[in-house]
């Protein structure tokens, strides 16, 4: 150092300080570049356009179960599910975003309010069931090595908050949570969390662990021929940007991860005349006939049987009309059929099971399908970006890269 300064006294090429970090940053920049050409060499990079990102922590999803009795409610907004369901098996799922589930929260006039000063939160979907069900084919927990042993990516974080089901009445209804059920509930539907000492073990190796969602969009137009955007999960729809404003995709807030991908599967379509959709001619094509058969069942029930029938009455009396009775009707069968099997432990006895979803009763065909997609990596719309991913947080492309 001393050396370097007697230099610059006797008329060094160095005129200035600004002109030493200038040259510093020359050579570190042909640094950079020529490790770069070394890198290429060996490794090709690729930037999958139809996969995102983000976020620093490890993905969790926060959830609990209730069993909620709704021959004990009184209030007009549980009317069709008192008919309905009255003193017969229901398990719902609910779902928190990350900051609902860490803080302490109370009902008051008739809204979940926060106990400490300048805490805020998203809010929490209320699922039953069936409805969560139809959304867990959409995610693939991930899993790694652990001391041997395959063990989940996705941390389930169970809560145990009383739900209030009729806040707005004086000691109305109240559930609380049932842990158990919901660590039942989790390893029928996920093999991944059988073992419940999964989050304990030490890690090998999980730089390539991945957390996926599978995301489609379906582009359909109102009455007045303005354009509605839709994101599928699983079997599951939100309509943007709604589902963000209103809290209904809150839970995804728990994903946001390096470890987490958002992966597009492209434009859904239906064609309701032919009964058929994009999922249910990939599935005949390819030989899936069974896949086919089911889903077909699925988006376009028959009415025929007596327990549906009972259904139709009840739904009728109630206002429901057309495909939105249709589909009432058949979720309200697969939730009590679905709720009575998780309660004694046979929810993965019959995987053609009526109540089970067919991407979950099929997961071949679902698994076969999601490659497909991959392969033709398709441009998800410009709307996903701005009212989907960005609002997530799942803003950053996946690189991928071979030796």
């Amino acid at each position: 150092m001393e050396d370097f300064l007697n230099d610059e006294d006797e008329g060094s090429i160095y005129e200035s300080f600004s002109d030493i970090a200038l040259c510093t940053l020359v050579v570190a920049l042909l640094l950079v570049t020529l490790l770069a050409i070394s890198i290429t060499q060996n490794v090709s990079v690729q930037i999958n356009r139809s996969k995102f990102s983000g976020g620093v922590m490890r993905p969790s999803l926060h959830l609990e179960c209730t069993v909620p009795d709704f021959g004990k409610t009184t209030s007009d907004r549980f009317a069709v599910e008192r008919a309905l369901f009255a003193g017969k098996p229901y398990v719902a799922v609910h779902l928190f975003s990350p900051s609902l589930a860490m803080i302490a929260t109370d009902v008051r006039e008739g809204s979940t309010v926060a106990l400490g000063e300048d805490e805020t939160f998203a809010q929490q979907l209320d699922l039953s069931l069936y409805q969560f069900l139809q959304l867990a084919p959409g995610i693939e927990p991930g899993s790694f090595s652990a001391e041997g042993e395959p063990t989940a990516l996705l941390i389930p974080s169970i809560l145990d908050k009383q739900m209030v089901y009729e806040p707005a009445v004086q000691n109305g209804y109240r559930v609380n949570a049932d842990r158990l059920l919901a660590k039942r509930m989790l390893s029928s539907v996920w093999s991944i969390y059988e073992n419940p000492t999964y989050a304990m073990r030490r890690p090998e190796e999980y730089s390539k662990a991945r957390t996926r969602i599978y995301v489609e969009t379906q582009t359909r137009r109102d009455a007045q021929g303005e354009e509605l955007h839709f994101v599928i999960i699983g079997h599951k729809a939100y309509k943007l940007p709604e589902a963000l404003d209103d809290g209904s995709l809150a839970w995804l807030g728990g994903f946001s991860s390096g470890l987490t991908e958002i992966e597009f599967l492209g434009e859904s379509w239906v064609k309701a005349g032919l009964e058929t959709n994009k999922r249910i001619e990939f599935f005949d094509k390819n030989g899936f006939n069974k896949a086919a058969e089911a889903y077909r069942q699925y988006s376009f029930p028959d009415r025929s049987t007596s327990e549906l029938r009972k259904i139709y009455e009840i739904l009728g009396n109630a206002g429901y009309t057309g495909s939105r009775m249709d589909e009432r009707a058949r979720a309200a069968l697969a939730q009590l059929d679905a709720s009575a099997a998780l309660l004694e432990g046979r929810l993965r006895a019959d995987p053609e099971a009526y109540f089970l979803p067919p991407l979950l009763a099929y997961p071949e065909a679902w698994s076969a399908y999601v490659a497909h997609c991959e392969a033709e990596q398709p441009d998800p719309p410009k709307w996903f970006y701005s009212e989907f991913l960005d609002r997530l947080g799942f803003d950053r492309l996946t690189i991928e890269g071979s030796l």
